[in-house]
């Protein structure tokens, strides 16, 4: 047996097992023991440790205190003539003797939940574990994959890599599920990659880099349910101060230094004194500098930040003034922080790797951290610093039960449109690994100077857990003011409008604590249909159960200068969607096309049946068949658990009549208010003929205003209203407001009040619900095709013969509406699949017979061809958050640079070595996008067939410092390596995203 062998090897036949006082302990052929713990209904814990230690309590992240023994005691095992049987509960642990496989058995499904495909693979470096992948098993988790949030067919790599943009890593939590009921949490802090079938489509490979095999098996009849158990595992998610939901601003009023500038440079910011300045690192420029207090210029100080907001009227709520420098006065600190109280500002510190010297007045900290004893710490001191309200720690990063500890904010490097797709999937994707407080920066941080994303950026995130600026970092300010007015304007009415749904969001926080995400991709909402599982719709996401928000992601325009929107999907064929600010209703079950959004419209839509609480009920319905909300409120510092009231809210359209239900609102904190009085704004079409409110099952009498004065001043009684609008910084966008029948109660005891209130000949949406009818005299068309010059990786163009001006398209059995003329592309498709389509004339309400099937293959993406795992080497070294090895690891958000520049006499060298020799096609150097201060001008190419020889290959090459990608042309060249010398850049150092190798086609 090769050494090799001993170092890794096959988990050997079943030989024995033993019931101890606490677990079952499993004896293998190969001299392994494992034990398994049953520690409550659907929580197995499987450990085998090489070295028969078992630490139980080894991880960092895991708290076994809350679990008993009574699951375990419960427990029945059996042998059989091939397998060890352990019952426990609806559940049955089959260990087969030979191969040692094992596999999770629901007694009540009458199915396994999870199968083994293979033993465990053990060796000194790494285990591996192989689970049968079903065909309609979907994966999530694995923390914050940026740009992913289901993972079906593809490998995620666990370990952080501190890259915010699209292929990175900003979270490891080794912990994933699958939609077919089971979970597992690998009990180590070792990187690993879990791949969901890209090797093997039947097959789910799981890696981690120890030789340890620790993990927690996790069964649950829904996601909610998983993550409810991932929870009792690693500690329920923060529930934060109330003020946490509001805007924050991250800046560095300390080292930043000003410079006088011009009103046409982009980045120059006109300050108090009527002057114009930009940022500068260079001392002897300077002519201001950054305080806390104004101890050097006070309109450079954070105390003017905090007076500017409300100068501007946006509700500043926290605010962090020394980002990225750990050392501070306390003083300075004390005094500020006291100073942004009275303006009711939260003051808090920035923390690199150590708990600083917070003052009294401190009230949260942000930390670079992930350190549990560092954190833990951190929360002592603010506990100690606030007395009983509850402590703030953010982070930017996390690992498994951060959650219990930080909300997870962080920032990109900003400024193009990428950010916010990936964003959108990757904060999903943080949502179902447990992370469900999560947040970054308004348009990044070093990145900027695009008004549209900026304004664009702001607006989806208005309608997030974490809303903030992190200014200082770059040329170009981050604050919500930083453009023309017209956009101030349009930030400030998002502001007002996150504002009015602090109670919709507090809410949806309560309900994280039992396992329901706050940002929901669409499957949770709508489970039945699969797109809503892939990464099609990954660019949607959920608010809680009753808002879809589908931001802007890129900067195509219709004719008239507004964002063109493609690919909108609207789940459901039985709901009804509103959209928030125009009112105008949509059918669900299928995508919308050439939809036409202003600068100041996101597309967010209202899910029929949906309630809002604005707060001190004044609540908001659209009805819709029979729905449901539960709002949740506290004084935003006690224990929450104990101290908090619950209000139930039921809405029921059956036909024409319309039942509304409040119920008595249920607990208490030490601030409540148990008078109140009750608003409800109606959504309608038209005006209902009847009317009862009951209190308390006896009728109270109620009187009709005509005028919105009169009701006005009413204390009790109801307005049809057909100018009704409920987000008034809105209206200056629009004239045509909606309609609603709105009520008035007045004050009462709401804990001993039960109020219903039926309302007959009621109408909302009826005509949106209605399905078009075919007309047998449009004739179906003829003859449309995919033009086959039209087909990428990515997209293909449809044509047909014009007959009317709308046609529907069926994609993959998935309608897509909203398409004129007599051509359309669909862009965002998946590389190499098969797209079957069929299209229909549209006229009115009429449609024609669908046509014959017909479709096309997406062309392969051209990634498949990059080489990957190439040994890259520098002449000159880099600084450690642009590593040399961000050059080659096919992640576009990576950057390399160099720490010193080059010279003709002393050329940068770079050295690429492949495993073995590469037919080649192309070489692609992509420039970095944030400037062009290290682009490479001067260039020359040399080969190598076995790594050690290299030979000139053509001329010196000059390139442009500009964002276009530099392509070398090496088609039929064999390599082994490749040497790229750099003589001359555009600026004093050498930067590049990525250098990427592809292998010629054939």
């Amino acid at each position: 047996m090769t050494q090799n062998q001993i170092e890794r090897h096959q988990l050997g036949q079943l030989i024995g097992a033993n019931k101890r006082d606490h677990y079952y302990e499993l004896h293998y052929s190969t001299g392994d023991i494992a034990r398994l713990y049953i520690l409550a209904d659907g929580i197995f814990r499987y450990f085998l440790d090489p070295a028969k230690k078992f630490d139980e309590n080894h991880s960092s992240f895991v708290d076994l205190s809350q679990f008993n023994n009574d699951y375990f005691e419960k427990s029945q095992p059996k042998a059989t003539s091939d397998s060890l049987i352990i019952k426990s509960g609806n559940y049955q642990l089959i260990f087969q003797q030979k191969p040692a496989v094992m596999s999770i058995f629901d007694e009540t499904l009458h199915r396994n939940r999870l199968v083994q495909l293979s033993p465990l693979e053990l060796g000194n470096d790494q285990t591996t574990e192989i689970l049968k992948q079903h065909k309609n098993e979907f994966y999530f988790g694995g923390g914050m994959q940026n740009g992913y949030f289901s993972h079906k067919g593809e490998i995620i790599s666990i370990k952080r890599d501190k890259i915010t943009g699209k292929g990175g890593v900003l979270t490891q939590v080794p912990f994933f599920w699958a939609n077919s009921g089971f979970g597992e949490l690998r009990n180590t802090e070792s990187a690993g990659n879990y791949d969901f079938g890209k090797s093997n489509p039947d097959a789910t490979i799981l890696k981690h880099d120890t030789n340890m095999f620790d993990t927690f098996y996790l069964l649950g009849n829904s996601p909610k349910n998983i993550l409810a158990k991932y929870y009792m595992l690693t500690g329920k998610p923060l529930m934060p101060p109330k003020y946490a939901l509001g805007l924050g601003h991250v800046g560095n009023f300390l080292t930043t230094l000003w410079q006088p500038g011009e009103a046409k440079e982009r980045n120059a910011v006109m300050f108090e004194d009527g002057n114009y300045y930009t940022r500068t690192n260079k001392p002897e420029d300077a002519s201001g500098k950054g305080s806390l207090n104004g101890e050097e210029e006070y309109q450079f100080s954070a105390r003017a930040m905090v007076d500017r907001y409300q100068k501007q009227h946006f509700k500043l709520s926290w605010i962090v003034p020394n980002y990225d420098v750990q050392e501070i006065n306390e003083e300075a600190m004390a005094s500020f922080s006291e100073y942004a109280a009275i303006h009711d500002v939260s003051a808090g510190l920035w923390s690199q790797n150590n708990t600083p010297k917070a003052s009294p007045d401190t009230t949260f900290i942000q930390t670079d951290t992930t350190d549990p004893k560092v954190l833990k710490n951190d929360a002592l001191i603010l506990r100690n610093n606030l007395k009983r309200k509850r402590p703030l720690i953010f982070s930017n990063t996390g690992i498994a039960g951060s959650q219990n500890r930080t909300m997870l904010a962080f920032g990109d490097i900003g400024g193009n449109w990428e950010n916010i797709p990936t964003q959108v999937a990757g904060f999903l994707g943080a949502s179902l690994s447990g992370q469900p407080l999560v947040g970054s920066a308004v348009d990044g941080t070093a990145g900027g100077g695009n008004a549209q994303i900026a304004i664009r950026d702001f607006e989806w995130k208005a309608f997030t857990p974490i809303l903030f600026n992190l200014d200082d970092q770059g040329k170009f300010s981050k604050t919500p003011f930083a453009y023309n007015s017209k956009m101030t304007q349009i930030n400030r009415a998002y502001l007002k409008l996150r504002e009015q749904l602090q109670t919709y969001l507090y809410t949806l926080i309560y309900r994280a604590q039992v396992g329901e995400p706050i940002l929901r991709p669409l499957f949770l909402e709508f489970p039945h249909e699969q797109v809503n599982y892939t990464p099609q719709v990954g660019h949607e996401f959920m608010l809680g159960p009753n808002l879809l928000i589908s931001p802007i992601v890129n900067g195509r325009e219709d004719g008239n200068g507004n964002s063109r929107k493609d690919n909108l999907y609207l789940p459901n064929h039985r709901t009804m969607w509103v959209d928030l600010f125009d009112g105008k209703k949509y059918l669900g079950g299928r995508v919308y096309n050439k939809q036409s959004y202003p600068s100041w419209h996101l597309p967010v839509f209202v899910r029929g049946g949906a309630i809002f609480d604005l707060g001190e009920r004044n609540y908001v319905l659209y009805p819709q068949g029979k729905s449901k909300m539960v709002t949740y409120d506290d004084n935003g510092y006690n224990d929450y658990s104990r101290n908090h009231v619950a209000t139930q809210i039921t809405s029921d359209l059956e036909a024409s009549k319309l039942t509304i239900t409040i119920d008595p609102t249920q607990g208490d904190f030490n601030t409540f208010q148990t008078e109140s009085t009750t608003n409800l704004n109606i959504m309608c079409d038209g005006y209902p003929d009847g009317l009862t409110v009951k209190i308390n099952d006896k009728e109270i009498p109620m009187q009709e205003y005509g005028t919105v004065d009169t009701f006005a001043h009413a204390k009790e009684g109801f307005f049809f209203n057909t100018n009704y609008s409920w987000m008034p910084e809105f209206d200056q966008y629009q004239e045509k407001k909606q309609t609603a029948l709105q009520i008035k109660l007045a004050k009462r005891d709401i804990t001993d009040s039960k109020i219903e209130i039926t309302i007959r000949n009621f109408r909302y949406g009826n005509e949106t619900l209605v399905h078009a009818i075919t007309d047998s005299l449009l004739r179906s068309p003829k003859q449309p095709m995919v033009d086959p010059d039209k087909i990428s990786s990515h997209s293909l163009t449809v044509v047909w013969p014009q007959l009317t001006d709308q046609v529907q398209i069926e994609v993959n059995d998935i309608l897509h509406d909203g398409i004129d003329g007599n051509s359309f592309t669909f862009h965002e498709l998946v590389p190499n699949t098969r797209y079957t389509l069929r299209l229909r004339y549209v006229a009115g309400n009429k449609v024609s017979e669908w046509s014959d099937p017909f479709g096309a293959i997406t062309k392969p993406d051209p990634m498949n061809y990059a080489i990957n795992d190439i040994h890259v080497t520098s002449s000159l070294a880099s600084p450690k958050d642009h590593p040399i090895d961000y050059l080659t690891d096919l992640k576009l958000a990576s950057e390399w640079e160099t720490i010193d520049g080059v010279s003709e006499d002393e050329p940068l060298e770079l050295n690429f070595t492949f495993n073995h020799l590469e037919h080649l096609s192309r070489m692609v150097w992509v420039p970095r996008k944030i400037d062009h201060q290290g682009d490479p001008v001067e260039v020359s190419v040399e080969l190598s067939s076995d790594g050690v020889n290299f030979k000139p290959y053509g001329d010196h090459l000059t390139w442009k410092s500009d964002s276009k990608n530099k392509v070398v042309g090496l088609r039929n060249v064999d390599a082994k390596a490749i040497r790229l010398k750099v003589y001359k850049s555009s600026g004093p150092f050498v930067a590049a995203k990525e250098v990427i190798f592809f292998r010629d086609k054939k």
